[in-house]
């Protein structure tokens, strides 16, 4: 024994000031039990100090702090006292839970050491107390983040051959917290085959390469469900040794599952987006054929009849004609999902273009029968793909006198103006059927969805519509009411002459 500890052997022994500082300084504790008068105990001043009591007012008795320990607790701590008198090997360490006199709870570690007389019989105890609240506290809210965030705690302890997984990992394999878990740990858990293989590599490489490793693969829970977790694998060495695994598993299903879902709709799209380029380049060299063959059409009918070029009939179907022929041509060269260059923007005047859209679009039935007003200024312009600006407008348009309201005098009012230095807006406005937007705003512009009976109705218009907006780097708003009526409101962007960077196209979610 080294000659400093006899030395302090010898002070504590004969000096009373050194057992005092000793036991005031180094515990938050201190007491000695008289087993064969098992109501005298003496619990020293600072224990009491430490639990907010006045010590001069707690008696020496045990019914002291069995009065203000966790009920529960007192009789874990009896069943371990008596273990260790019977099992003197086993030690009695505990960490046990008392009321302080302002009622919240302290956490004490309570360490303890059965004395004997000669016969091997109990007559004392001597313990020790340790106030562990801190690390209690620390620890609730650990485990509360691990809650949040769905990750337990494991260990395997190869020495003890024997492993622990905490509340929330037990939550996460689906099994009952006090069951007891596999000597392997949380590898038993996961799903036969190659997701359990996957992990016992993890495993294996962990302990091989001596660092921590991660697995992600499905568990099989007691029900027979399946979810996806994250393992998180850290190997401990003693004497080069691996004597123990310990980690985090942590429940991924929701983010696995939701990246799975992305991708499927990615590659959905892809699929989508190749069908609608090839369906534009088909309609586009479709029409053209057919509008050729329109326009040759009109014009034998003028050569072989030249007064027929004044009938008002005739004339209308000529200017539908040459405008259906110059539309054709401009968006014959735009493709889903190409790029626009400088070159492809105009600067168009807007209440022109909506002229002409009105004139191509409304039959002559329509013009004694809906109130149509072109209230956008005369000298608006506006930079835009001049094929795309005129079907938007024609879309608009068209389905704003397509959903009158037959129980109404139908309007249809078109106005534009700047919203701002960088951009133009361009409404067109209803009276007619309108749409419930709590119910409908979500599918409005979807592919083949439409919303009131008509016969001609495809469900394509407001889906083009709105691609031909994004494209052009713009945005659409709508307002629309059952019974009321619409707006839809188009917000192009004011381009700067100087730039000759390429927008791409947005894609339509």
């Amino acid at each position: 024994m080294n000659y400093l500890e006899n030395e302090l052997r010898a002070l504590v022994k004969n000096d009373d000031k050194i057992f005092d500082f000793l036991q005031e300084s180094s515990l938050d504790g201190l007491w000695y039990w008289d087993l064969t008068n098992p109501e005298e105990e003496w619990m020293n001043d600072t224990f009491w100090e430490r639990l907010g009591y006045d010590p001069k007012k707690m008696p020496p008795k045990s019914s002291a702090w069995m009065g203000i320990i966790n009920p529960y607790d007192l009789e874990i701590a009896k069943q371990k006292i008596k273990e260790h008198i019977e099992h003197p090997d086993r030690p009695y360490d505990q960490i046990t839970r008392y009321t302080h006199a302002e009622g919240h709870t302290v956490w004490i570690r309570c360490r303890g050491m059965i004395m004997r007389d000669e016969d091997g019989a109990p007559i004392r105890m001597l313990g020790a107390h340790t106030d562990v609240s801190a690390a209690k506290h620390n620890e609730k809210i650990l485990e509360r983040c691990n809650t949040v965030a769905n990750i337990g705690y494991w260990e395997v302890n190869f020495k003890k051959g024997q492993a622990s997984f905490s509340n929330m990992t037990n939550t996460i394999l689906g099994v009952p917290h006090k069951s007891a878990p596999d000597p392997t740990g949380p590898v038993a858990y996961f799903k036969e085959g190659e997701d359990r293989t996957k992990v016992k590599k993890a495993f294996s490489d962990a302990i091989n390469l001596k660092a921590e490793q991660k697995a992600e693969a499905l568990i099989s829970t007691d029900k027979g469900d399946e979810k996806w977790c994250e393992i998180l694998i850290i190997p401990e060495f003693q004497a080069g040794k691996c004597a123990k695994l310990f980690g985090t598993l942590r429940d991924i299903d929701v983010r696995v599952k939701a990246s799975m879902r992305i991708e499927e709709l990615f590659k959905k799209t892809e699929v989508q987006n190749g069908r609608l380029t090839n369906f534009a380049h088909s309609i586009s060299h479709n029409l053209r054929s057919q509008v050729g063959a329109l326009n040759s059409f009109v014009e034998l009918l003028e050569l072989d009849n030249s007064s027929i070029a004044e009938d008002e009939l005739f004339k209308y179907l000529k200017m539908a004609s040459e405008k259906l022929s110059e539309t054709v041509v401009q968006l014959s060269g735009i493709a889903f999902g190409d790029e626009f260059s400088e070159e492809d923007y105009k600067s168009i005047n807007l209440k022109s273009v909506t002229d002409s859209s009105l004139k191509a679009i409304t039959h002559f039935d329509e013009l004694s029968s809906i109130e149509i007003k072109n209230q956008i200024p005369e000298d608006l312009r506006v930079d835009a793909v001049e094929g795309y600006l005129e079907s938007i407008l024609h879309n608009l348009i068209s389905n704003a006198i397509k959903y009158r309201d037959p129980e109404k005098e139908p309007y249809v009012i078109i106005n534009a103006g700047n919203k701002d230095e960088q951009s133009i807006w361009f409404a067109v406005e209803d009276n007619g059927l309108g749409l419930d937007l709590n119910k409908y705003r979500s599918e409005l512009f979807g592919l083949h969805t439409t919303f009131h009976k008509q016969e001609d109705s495809s469900g394509v218009g407001l889906f083009v519509t709105k691609y031909q907006i994004l494209a052009m780097n713009g945005d659409i708003e709508v307002e629309s009411e059952p019974g009321v009526g619409s707006s839809f409101k188009v917000i192009l962007p004011i381009r700067k002459k100087t730039s000759a960077i390429p927008t791409q196209p947005a894609t339509i979610c």
